[in-house]
């Protein structure tokens, strides 16, 4: 087996064991929600910073044509950054989710005043699960777009686009799932139904992005 597909193998698996330590983690506090949409945001904080280092990394040429989104980037279409400075490219994932993602950590931090009526989480059950989700994808980043030399290939423009499905899915986890907890007051089902569903998300975007990266190696 070539060592790349190795890599991604075992990033695949890495995903899968961080989502279930995520649970373990909840089982062992007993079940509390707001400690998961937390470390959930915090995930997002993270994958944006990796993200911008994607960007500043890549060294590939954009192709138009696999230049895909449903929705513009900062008010622009995502193909009219091909060919604009990095800093630009930069700047727009910024402007796209920063803003998002400041009024999320607003939203999570609500049973803190009393906005939501959830137990407030531990900090030990926060730093715990975000420590477990965090490292899958900085051994992604380390293993397979540092080690496989993905940014040789990658076009900064491609990587603008790629973290809006794992945005989308990690932003409406968080708000869904503090709506639920709220209204339900179940912390466990409410639990269950999010890792697994974040969990699907997670392993349906690492083999999109798999496949894109097969696609640059056949081009």
């Amino acid at each position: 087996m070539h060592p790349s597909w190795k890599r991604a193998e075992w990033s695949f698996v890495g995903v899968l064991l961080a989502n279930l330590a995520s649970l373990a983690v909840i089982w062992w506090s007993d079940w509390q929600v707001h400690a998961l949409l937390i470390a959930y945001w915090l995930e997002a904080g993270v994958v944006g910073g990796i993200y911008v280092q994607k960007i500043s990394r890549a060294e590939g040429t954009d192709d138009p044509e696999s230049i895909r989104a449903f929705w513009n980037i900062a008010g622009e279409p995502p193909r009219s950054y091909i060919g604009k400075p990095k800093g630009d490219i930069l700047g727009a994932l910024l402007e796209q989710y920063v803003l998002i993602w400041l009024l999320l950590g607003l939203y999570v931090a609500g049973p803190l005043v009393g906005a939501l009526e959830i137990e407030p989480a531990s900090p030990l059950t926060v730093v715990l699960i975000a420590v477990s989700l965090v490292v899958s994808h900085i051994y992604s980043y380390w293993a397979e777009y540092l080690g496989n030399r993905e940014y040789e290939r990658r076009g900064p423009v491609s990587l603008l686009v790629e973290p809006a499905a794992r945005f989308v899915a990690l932003f409406g986890v968080v708000f869904i799932g503090g709506l639920a907890a709220n209204l339900t007051q179940e912390p466990l089902g409410v639990v269950v139904v999010l890792i697994f569903f974040k969990t699907c998300a997670d392993l349906f975007q690492h083999r999109r992005e798999r496949k894109r990266v097969l696609r640059t190696h056949e081009h």
